[in-house]
């Protein structure tokens, strides 16, 4: 016999995880509009130094791997709330890509602070 969640703890693990997701969604815009913002500056005053541009995009990294982690963490709570065996299989997949992704990003971060 499965344990199955009450409805109402259901809706509440949904809302909590559709929360967290918008949280990463916010991380990305305001991680877009700084860098942009950061490149504009370098532009429009010339100071066209590498190691500006290798730092902005390395704080945009570094911004969309910390929002990786809140979409994560909504699949993971989405997952607990699911029982079909094809939303499970999705979720984990999704899951899998975020992860390999995020660690895709933080090995690019580690190569260009060892240069």
């Amino acid at each position: 016999m499965a344990f199955e969640l009450p409805i109402i703890m259901i809706d509440a693990l949904l809302g909590v995880s559709y929360l967290i997701e918008a949280i990463g969604v916010l991380i990305i815009i305001f991680a877009i509009a700084h860098s942009t913002y950061r490149i504009a500056r370098i532009e429009i005053f010339h100071d066209k130094r590498f190691h500006q541009y290798e730092h902005t995009k390395r704080t945009l990294i570094q911004k969309i791997i910390f929002a990786l982690d809140f979409f994560v963490s909504a699949d993971l709570i989405r997952l607990v709330v699911l029982s079909d065996f094809n939303d499970i299989l999705t979720v984990a997949v999704i899951v899998a890509v975020r992860t390999v992704l995020s660690w895709s990003l933080s090995r690019e971060i580690h190569l260009h602070k060892e240069k």
